[in-house]
């Protein structure tokens, strides 16, 4: 449990500087365009409002990945992939290998 909780410890950490390094970017063209000052609190408030919604998002992912339950249905989900995979390819190869019989055949009566 400990690294599932570093490593998204790491990845809140890792948006947190992505975001000082957008708002540094911004705050550079708004000293140089100086926007209205209506116009940078707009966007000063969607990026705090963009940050606190990833900030949940990824408290939740993190609670929810330490589920035990959130386990079972990954597991289960994986598994329903899988099959569905599976099945796909397997048709494909049906489809692929009858129009090849197909083919086969008009080349011989040809």
């Amino acid at each position: 449990m400990a690294d599932s909780r570093q490593a998204w410890d790491r990845v809140g950490q890792d948006f947190t500087d992505l975001g000082q390094h957008v708002r540094r970017h911004y705050e550079q063209q708004a000293q140089a365009g100086q926007p209205a000052p209506e116009d940078r609190r707009k966007v000063e408030a969607a990026l705090r409002q963009l940050r606190d919604s990833l900030d949940q998002a990824f408290t939740a992912l993190g609670d929810a990945i330490r589920d035990p339950q959130f386990g079972e249905q990954a597991k289960k989900t994986a598994n329903s992939l899988g099959e569905a995979l599976s099945s796909t390819f397997t048709q494909v190869g049906q489809r692929l290998g009858s129009k090849s019989q197909r083919e086969d055949r008009s080349a011989e009566d040809g």
